[in-house]
């Protein structure tokens, strides 16, 4: 499988176990409920009787438990061969990853500064004086508001550009590392397969 499809497969073995886990402590198959009616005490002729509570049908928990033990297994071989072949690409690809969400959520934010543009208006201002009377009276004026940008408009978008252009060729990188990097491991199920039907396949291998 390539690295793409490793890491899809690390996913699966991480919810296989995750569901082996919420079957392991479900309350129904961890106990065993017996109903042990005493019919005789009060009735002679009565015969006791004793019942298990049918819970329906489920792996036995011992079973889900040596389940998730190899599941836990395969997913450190699987994450080891993963490494190994992320060694042999020439570069490290979890840094190329990161960085590359960094140049983006800078891009995003940059954009959004480069959204705030210099405007000129006009607003209404509102004041006090005293009339030819001695009264106290209101009077409005004109008030103007300039924005101007108190960023480098130019510097901006010539870092945004050089960001996506870097994002772009490591994006190109990623992808064909991917794709055409081997990893060396034979996965035990079919990724598409549920919990119900990998616990099946493994119960019929023991």
């Amino acid at each position: 499988m390539n690295l793409k499809e490793s890491f899809r497969y690390q996913n699966f073995l991480s919810s296989m176990i995750n569901e082996a886990g919420a079957s392991l402590i479900a309350p129904s198959h961890c106990l065993t409920t017996t109903k042990n009616h005493l019919r005789n005490k009060v009735n002679d002729g009565a015969t006791d009787m004793q019942e298990t509570v049918d819970v329906g049908e489920f792996p036995a928990n011992d079973s889900v438990l040596d389940f998730m033990l190899f599941l836990i297994g395969e997913r450190e071989k699987l994450t080891t061969a993963i490494g190994a072949a992320k060694a042999s690409i020439g570069f490290d690809l979890d840094a190329a990853v990161e960085t590359n969400k960094s140049r983006q959520q800078a891009c995003r934010s940059i954009n959004g500064m480069l959204r705030s543009k210099a405007s000129k208006r006009t607003e209404k201002g509102t004041d006090y004086k005293f009339n030819a009377e001695g009264n106290q009276t209101t009077y409005y004026y004109d008030v103007e508001v300039v924005t101007t940008e108190a960023f480098d408009r130019a510097k901006a978008k010539n870092a945004v550009r050089d960001l996506i252009s870097k994002a772009d060729k490591t994006s190109a990188a990623i992808d064909s590392a991917m794709i055409n990097t081997h990893v060396e491991y034979e996965p035990p199920f079919n990724v598409n397969d549920t919990f119900e039907d990998v616990m099946a396949e493994f119960l019929a291998k023991q």
